[in-house]
C-alpha cells in the first residue's frame, strides 16, 4: 500500500506520495454548468484547484465552495479535493496520514475516516494538525504552533504522546478579512485570500481588475501599510493564547518550540513570535513551512506500512525475533 500524506487545509490543499515532491492547489470546488464551447474537447462540471479559482470570476452560474471552515468539513465536496490530489499522484490504494484540529471531537475524526476510507479505498489515519510538522522536524517531545488560514493550532507533545492542546478560530482569515475592507474601499475590487496571500509574499506584485472600462490596481507596496498596522495586534493574540496552553509546563517541554504554517510565512510573523516567546525559548520554524505537515504526515504513513511489512515477515519466519525489551524500543520509536 502507498504511504500519502495528505493536508487539507481551508486555503490549499497539500499532499505527496514520495515525501518529497508536494502537489499544493487551492482547496476549492465549483460545480458549474456546460460551457457553450469547450477548446479542449472536454467537458465537465466539476472544477478543483487552481481551473476552479479560475473560473470563478469568468463564469456564471457557478456555484464555489471552500469545503472547510475554521477547522471543520462542511461539505462532502472536501472528498473531491481528496479525490483529485490521488488522481494526479496516481495512487489508488493507499494508507493516508491526514490531520484535523486539535479540538475537534472524537465523533469527528470517526465520521472523516469512514467517509474517506469508503471514498478513497484506502487505510486513513487521522492525527492532530500540528504532529505533521513535529514529525517533519523529528520533534517526539514539544510544542508546535500551527497558523493556517482557518485556525491557529497549538499542540504539545511527549515521547509522541499527546499532552495538551488547543484550537483557535484566529487564522490567516481575520487578518485578510481587514485587509480586503481596506483594498475595497480604496480601489473598489475584492480579491481572493489566494490573491491576497500572493500580494503580500511575492515583492512587486500587482493584483488588477478592468472596472468601468478602465485597469485599476493594488500593489504590494500600497498594502503593506495597513498590513503592519493589523498584523501586530494580530500575532499578539495568538501568542497570548499559545502562552495560556504553555502555563505551567515543564521546560523540558519548550526546548523544542516550532511555529508552521501558511500563517507564519507572512511578513514579518515569525519574526514577531520568536521576539514575543524569547523569554521562553528559541522558536523554530521548518524550512518549508506550507508543506511540512503533508510530508510528516507521510513520515507516519509510511512508518505504519514498513511496520506492518515487518510485523507480517516476523510472522513468516523471515526476520530475527528481537527479545521484549529490545521490541518495546523497536514500536517506541515508531510511534
Amino acid at each position: 500500500m502507498q504511504p500519502v500524506g495528505l493536508d487539507i487545509g481551508t486555503n490549499y490543499t497539500k499532499i505527496t506520495a514520495d515525501g518529497k515532491n508536494v502537489l499544493l492547489y487551492p482547496s476549492i470546488v465549483a460545480y458549474g454548468e456546460e460551457k457553450d464551447w469547450s477548446l479542449k474537447g472536454e467537458t465537465k462540471s466539476v472544477y478543483i484547484g487552481d481551473e476552479a479559482l479560475s473560473i470563478v470570476q469568468s463564469m456564471e452560474n457557478v456555484e464555489v465552495l471552500r469545503p472547510l471552515h475554521e477547522g471543520r468539513v462542511l461539505h462532502t465536496s472536501y472528498l473531491e479535493l481528496a479525490k483529485y490530489g490521488l488522481s494526479k499522484l496516481k495512487v489508488k490504494n493507499g494508507v493516508i496520514a491526514t490531520g484535523l484540529p486539535v479540538k475537534s471531537s472524537r465523533k469527528e475524526r470517526e465520521d472523516l475516516k469512514k467517509e474517506l476510507e469508503s471514498a478513497l479505498n484506502s487505510k486513513v489515519l487521522i492525527f492532530p494538525e500540528p504532529v505533521g510538522t513535529m514529525a517533519y522536524m523529528g520533534m517526539e517531545t514539544g510544542v508546535c504552533v500551527d497558523i493556517g488560514f482557518g485556525t491557529t493550532d497549538v499542540l504539545v507533545i511527549a515521547d509522541m504522546e499527546y499532552l495538551k492542546g488547543d484550537t483557535m478560530l484566529m487564522g490567516v482569515d481575520k487578518l485578510y478579512e481587514n485587509l480586503e475592507v481596506a483594498v475595497r474601499n480604496r480601489i473598489g475590487i475584492s480579491i481572493t485570500p489566494e490573491e491576497m496571500t500572493k500580494l503580500l509574499t511575492t515583492e512587486g506584485y500587482e493584483i488588477g481588475r478592468i472596472r468601468g472600462g478602465k485597469k485599476v490596481s493594488v500593489s504590494r507596496e500600497e498594502i503593506m501599510p495597513e498590513y503592519e498596522g493589523y498584523v501586530k495586534t494580530w500575532v499578539e493574540r495568538i501568542a497570548s493564547r499559545v502562552k495560556l496552553v504553555l502555563e505551567g509546563l515543564s521546560t523540558t517541554l519548550v526546548e523544542n518550540f516550532a511555529i508552521t504554517g501558511g500563517g507564519s510565512m507572512l511578513p514579518g510573523v515569525y519574526e514577531m513570535f520568536k521576539e514575543s516567546f524569547s523569554d521562553i525559548g528559541d522558536v523554530k520554524r521548518p524550512d518549508e513551512p506550507i508543506k511540512a505537515n503533508s510530508i510528516g504526515y507521510y513520515i507516519l504513513a509510511k512508518s505504519l506500512v514498513e511496520e506492518e511489512k515487518g510485523g507480517k515477515a516476523e510472522a513468516e519466519g523471515e526476520v530475527e525475533i528481537l527479545d521484549a525489551e529490545e521490541t518495546k524500543k523497536g514500536r517506541k520509536s515508531k510511534k
